[in-house]
């Protein structure tokens, strides 16, 4: 009986580890944007493995009852726990890879697993298009490593999905821990003369960094786009969202509609991305972000401050059910990003870029 329940166990562990499996979950998720309404049944199915494979998340949810009545009460991991637990359904020997969580304050780096990486790679690429970003018409300049020199970096690795999907020219500017500023200002003004669409993606501090080493304007051609993630918050310096963008505006000659945002972490697979000055976070179609009350662990109603729960149903070989400490208002369609709570460490890549900027000032 005990060899036939194990059997029967490992069956089900072995589901995700299909090719054939994981191509058909990445189709289900494409398709959530034609069928809403299979989110719910999804949400489940995936709740439901991993909550038998998964040793941290089966702890958790021991006492939750087998039938939930909402996708909304499936009980979120803290995002913290990937600091001190393995989240991973599976033996770390059978990972493909991992990826690292900055550790910059803290010096602990949570790590997230993953079997293969093409379902990561599937829902960046859709995300984009479903934000309606501009990845396949224009020049990339990417103003982070590139994965042969960070290998560990989720974001890294989401713009090189992007780099190898664009017909146009990408580039890395960050070498050897150097941020190769007058290199990619020569290469971006033979784009910018050639009047090439070009877009500059990078962490918040990439572009202040870039803007106080370089004052001179970077005037792009219409058509051109910026995107920035990372948070405003970090170690040595702060900035204003309204007065960074203004200065982003300014400096490179475009509209704040062309400014877009990126929210992510590496705990997750999907991110959620926001457009201008005063724009609304919106998630893909196999994403939620509920905002929750820290005092009654509920949903907050529309305009009502709260901290940042993910569900992410491209999260597959971890936990689909990700609570943040990150605080939000919620808004008739998604979600305003504050920042971070008072209470947590900060947290994102552009702490990493300020690490690069400190190690250029000091070792000259």
């Amino acid at each position: 009986m005990i060899k036939r329940k194990e059997k029967a166990m490992e069956g089900q562990r072995s589901f995700f580890q299909d090719p054939a499996n994981r191509q058909w979950w990445i189709d289900q998720l494409l398709s959530l944007r034609e069928n809403p309404q299979n989110f719910e049944s999804l949400a489940f199915r995936l709740y439901d493995f991993q909550r038998k494979h998964c040793p941290a998340y089966k702890t958790l949810t021991e006492t939750i009852a087998n039938r939930l009545s909402s996708w909304k009460e499936i009980p979120a991991i803290p995002q913290e726990l990937f600091k001190k637990e393995t989240i991973f359904c599976y033996t770390i020997e059978q990972a493909a890879g991992h990826y690292l969580t900055s550790g910059t304050t803290s010096g602990i780096q949570g790590r997230h697993y993953f079997l293969d990486p093409l379902i990561y790679k599937a829902v960046s690429l859709q995300g984009a298009n479903e934000a309606a970003i501009p990845i396949h018409r224009a020049c990339l300049h990417f103003l982070t490593e590139s994965p042969n020199e960070n290998p560990h970096s989720s974001l890294s690795a989401m713009f090189s999905f992007w780099a190898e999907s664009n017909p146009f020219p990408s580039y890395f500017w960050i070498q050897n821990k150097t941020f190769c500023i007058d290199p990619f200002i020569q290469k971006l003004n033979l784009d910018i003369s050639a009047g090439r669409n070009v877009g500059i993606c990078g962490t918040a501090f990439s572009f202040v960094l870039l803007m106080e080493k370089h004052p001179k304007s970077l005037p792009l051609p219409q058509g051109s786009f910026i995107l920035e993630t990372g948070g405003m918050k970090g170690k040595h310096k702060e900035i204003d969202k309204k007065e960074f963008y203004q200065k982003l505006s300014s400096y490179f000659g475009i509209t704040q509609d062309c400014i877009f945002s990126e929210y992510g972490m590496t705990e997750l697979s999907s991110q959620a991305y926001s457009k201008g000055t005063d724009g609304t976070f919106l998630v893909p179609p196999w994403a939620k972000v509920l905002v929750i009350d820290p005092r009654t662990e509920k949903e907050c109603q529309v305009g009502q401050k709260g901290l940042v729960r993910w569900i992410d149903l491209a999260n597959v070989d971890s936990v689909l059910c990700i609570q943040t400490l990150d605080i939000a208002i919620k808004t008739q369609e998604g979600f305003y990003l504050i920042g971070r709570s008072n209470h947590a460490p900060p947290r994102g890549c552009s702490l990493s870029i300020e690490e690069i900027a400190f190690f250029e000032n000091t070792h000259r």
